[in-house]
């Protein structure tokens, strides 16, 4: 029974940090478009799409490799 426990806590903790990793990269998505956005407001005619709009490098790239450990 303890070792049940050990193990629930364990996995517990594992999910619990991947989904404030995940809510932690989506927060960080918001803001670059949220930035993005502004300064295409603020630079550029309404007309035009900015080609900045996503980030260069994908902010949630090394994620998926968290979640497999």
């Amino acid at each position: 029974l303890v070792q049940l426990e050990e193990e629930y806590y364990e996995y517990h903790s594992s999910m619990t940090r991947c989904w404030e990793e995940l809510i932690q990269c989506n927060v960080d998505i918001l803001s670059h478009f949220k930035d993005a956005i502004k300064d295409h407001d603020r630079s550029i005619s309404a007309k035009t799409c900015p080609t900045s709009i996503l980030p260069q490098k994908p902010l949630f790239s090394n994620f998926k490799d968290r979640m497999m450990l």
